[in-house]
């Protein structure tokens, strides 16, 4: 199935076309999770930590479906 990632802030880096904020699309196997998807990116668990798809907030066990569109956020960090 493909998924459409767009990666954020400090994840940007694990573009596959270098740095970018831009959207690309990852082949995973029926069944994967987001976990899954993070992993195949590279991305440590602890770098990651938002999901968002279809607007809201998923759990890494959250099941991928064919054609989902997933941003991922690093945590916030700043302020006082």
């Amino acid at each position: 199935m493909n998924i459409t990632v767009t990666l954020y802030a400090t994840l940007t880096r694990y573009h596959p076309q270098g740095k970018s904020n831009e959207p690309f699309t990852v082949e995973l196997p029926e069944g994967a999770v987001v976990d899954d998807l993070i992993e195949h990116l590279g991305i440590k668990k602890t770098d990651a930590k938002q999901a968002f798809i279809r607007h809201k907030s998923r759990p890494g066990d959250h099941p991928l479906q064919d054609g989902d569109k997933v941003a991922i956020f690093p945590p916030v960090g700043g302020g006082q």
